[in-house]
C-alpha cells in the first residue's frame, strides 16, 4: 500500500556518511544491511558506485537507498529484439541498478517504488550525457522479478534474475514504478 503522506515527507539525496546513520540500516537481507553500513561510502569514494539514500523528514535516518554504477552487457545475452539495431560490438552500454533497499520499519508503505521511480528518472538524464541502451539489475528472488517485469523489465536467460529495461522505455517505467500496484 502507498502512503503518500509517508512518501512526502522523504527526500532522496546523494549518501553523506556524515550525516546519514548507515549502522542502524536494516533491510532484512544481511548483505545488503552490510553493505550500506560497511562499503557504500567507500565505493563512492572509490567512484565505483553512487549510493541515494531517501531520508526522513530531511534526518539521519535512511527510509531506503539505491546504488547505481555504469555497466556493459554482453550482446550475445540480449533477446533477439534488443539486439537489433545495435552497434557491432561486443558489448553495449548500460547502468546498474545494483542495490535497492528499504528498511524494515518502512516496508510495504512504497517506498521501494519511490526508490525505483527516482532511479530510474536519474539513468533518464544520465542517458541525456551519455551513451547508454539500458538499465540492468538483478532480482532477489521472484516476488522482485515480477515487481521488474510489471515495470517493463525483461529476463536475461544467461543470468538467472538478471533484468534488463530499454533506456527508450523508461518514462514508462518511471511512471509504472510510481503507480499504485
Amino acid at each position: 500500500m502507498i502512503d503518500l503522506e509517508f512518501l512526502a515527507r522523504l527526500t532522496i539525496e546523494p549518501l553523506d556518511r556524515q550525516k546519514h546513520d548507515r549502522a542502524v540500516f536494516s533491510c532484512g537481507v544481511a548483505s545488503i544491511d552490510n553493505y550500506i553500513a560497511k562499503s557504500a561510502a567507500k565505493h563512492q569514494d572509490e567512484n565505483v558506485t553512487r549510493v541515494r539514500v531517501a531520508s526522513l523528514d530531511a534526518t539521519p535516518v535512511i527510509a531506503g537507498f539505491y546504488a547505481l554504477n555504469s555497466h556493459a552487457i554482453d550482446v550475445t545475452s540480449l533477446p533477439g529484439a534488443e539486439r537489433k539495431r545495435l552497434p557491432h560490438y561486443p558489448t553495449t552500454p548500460a547502468v546498474y541498478l545494483s542495490m535497492i533497499a528499504v528498511h524494515k520499519e518502512f516496508q510495504d508503505r512504497g517506498v521501494g517504488q519511490f526508490l525505483l521511480a527516482g532511479a530510474l528518472r536519474r539513468v533518464e538524464k544520465v542517458a541525456e550525457e551519455i551513451g547508454t541502451r539500458f538499465v540492468v539489475l538483478d532480482a532477489l528472488n521472484e516476488s522482485a522479478a515480477k515487481l521488474y517485469a510489471r515495470i517493463g523489465f525483461i529476463a536475461l536467460l544467461s543470468a538467472p534474475g538478471r533484468m534488463i529495461l530499454n533506456i527508450a522505455k523508461i518514462g514508462k517505467g518511471a511512471t509504472k514504478a510510481s503507480q499504485k500496484p
